[in-house]
């Protein structure tokens, strides 16, 4: 077997640039550099050619950089975007870590300006491993500045690579950008890693993303929200119920109503927030109200068994926020008496003042002889059973509701329940007398 020829394969002989020395490779790139630009201001093609694969040799950029430093500023430009896109070493971004401050120290408005140039997806990699890398919390927070100055079309790929890198480091700062950014693009790669946040320190990642979504909600546009409300993910979902309702976004109530009605996960979140609407003046469940009518149409064009099924079991859920919302929804269906029944019992024992004036107002506006039956119930109570919030709100629908007629069939019907009454506790009184005496 001719080892010689394994050998050639394995190490391939290298060019006399690549074992060129520091020194001397300095002086040739110094030469080519005053052999570069034309009279005309243009650059030499063979020349140009030449510079950018010593630029790129290993191990060599830091002394190519150096050099770079006297040269024109379109020549800079031209030359920093080639190195920062193309070198990959691990040694790399120390290099030019220490080169970038250095220059912040000798001319800093140049390196600015250059820097401010290289918008370039390829190249903001580089800034965000020395920003990431460096300790000079002053040094990092030019580089962020300017880099948040990109269009956020730009830093979407840099910021969703550091986002998977799974360095700690680069993932803080990816989470940072997206939020200071405040946009779109970075926002919607930033909720996609808080689906499932993984890395070093991941409680830490997964506290820092949601301060930072909460943050660039801010700024980002009605759709972004919209969209995370829809998402396929619950905690997308919830963190976009969260942002509307810190935007007050009228335009999410369909959306909130439709998580109400079919998803377990965000339900109650869902409701409390449609609920500090109303009480905010941008929801009235009325059909005159324009986000009232939204919900309407949302429930005349659902399948209507299914519809007054789930809407049945919401006024028995947990939650008292559910079951408040799914009593005002049901107000806006087109026929509602076949839930009228249950609306009783809610009316009458709902250990929540709330849930039981929701109640008492959609019967009194679906079905007015369920109402009197409620009214009367809680009218013939025993003094102090009854909130006096619900017993308040109780006499304004009576008012506002019922005809003269109506309303003395009502007081003659509280009257005879108040009797009723007051005979079973006689009769129960009774009754303990009776076995007081024969125990005696």
């Amino acid at each position: 077997m001719n080892s010689g020829f394994l050998t050639d394969r394995v190490r391939p002989a290298r060019s006399a640039a690549t074992r060129m020395d520091n020194e001397t490779y300095r002086i040739r790139v110094e030469d080519l550099f005053r052999e570069l630009l034309l009279e005309d201001g243009t650059m030499d093609e063979g020349v140009r050619q030449q510079l950018e694969q010593l630029a790129l040799l290993p191990r060599k950029t830091r002394y190519f950089l150096r050099v770079l430093n006297d040269q024109p500023l379109p020549v800079q430009v031209h030359f920093y975007r080639l190195i920062l896109s193309r070198v990959k070493e691990k040694d790399f971004y120390a290099d030019l870590e220490r080169h970038i401050r250095h220059r912040f120290y000798e001319a800093r408005e140049q390196i600015k300006e250059i820097l401010a140039q290289l918008a370039d997806a390829e190249c903001v990699p580089a800034l965000m491993h020395v920003i990431a890398l460096t300790e000079e919390g002053w040094l990092a927070g030019e580089l962020i500045r300017i880099v948040l100055s990109y269009a956020p079309e730009v830093l979407r790929e840099p910021v969703h690579q550091a986002l998977q890198s799974g360095d700690y480091q680069l993932q803080c700062l990816g989470i940072y950008l997206a939020g200071k950014s405040k946009r779109d693009p970075l926002l919607e790669v930033l909720s996609q890693f808080y689906r499932r946040p993984f890395g070093e320190k991941v409680d830490r990642l997964e506290r820092k993303s949601y301060d930072a979504l909460m943050e660039g909600v801010e700024g980002c546009s009605d759709a972004l929200l919209l969209r995370w409300l829809r998402d396929s993910s619950a905690r997308v979902r919830e963190l976009g119920i969260v942002a509307v309702a810190k935007r007050r976004l009228k335009a999410a109530v369909g959306d909130l109503v439709r998580l109400v009605l079919v998803d377990a996960k965000t339900r109650n979140r869902a409701a409390q927030t449609l609920l500090d609407f109303e009480q905010e003046g941008l929801l009235e469940f009325r059909e005159t109200d324009e986000a009232g009518a939204a919900v309407r149409t949302i429930l005349t064009t659902a399948k209507r068994e299914p519809l007054l099924a789930t809407l049945k079991d919401l006024t028995r859920e947990e939650s008292g926020a559910v079951r408040e919302v799914a009593l005002k929804m049901i107000r806006l269906l087109p026929d509602a008496a076949p839930l009228a029944g249950g609306l009783v019992r809610v009316a009458v024992d709902d250990r929540l003042r709330s849930v039981q004036l929701a109640a008492l107002e959609t019967l009194a506006k679906i079905d007015h002889e369920r109402f009197v039956d409620a009214a009367a119930d809680l009218m013939a109570a025993a003094a102090g059973t009854v909130h006096p919030e619900v017993a308040e709100g109780l006499e304004r629908l009576v008012a506002s509701t019922l005809n003269a007629a109506e309303r003395d069939h009502l007081a003659e019907e509280i009257e005879h329940r108040r009797r009723k009454r007051e005979e079973a506790l006689e009769k129960f009184a009774g009754t303990i007398e009776s076995w007081r005496h024969e125990i005696e």
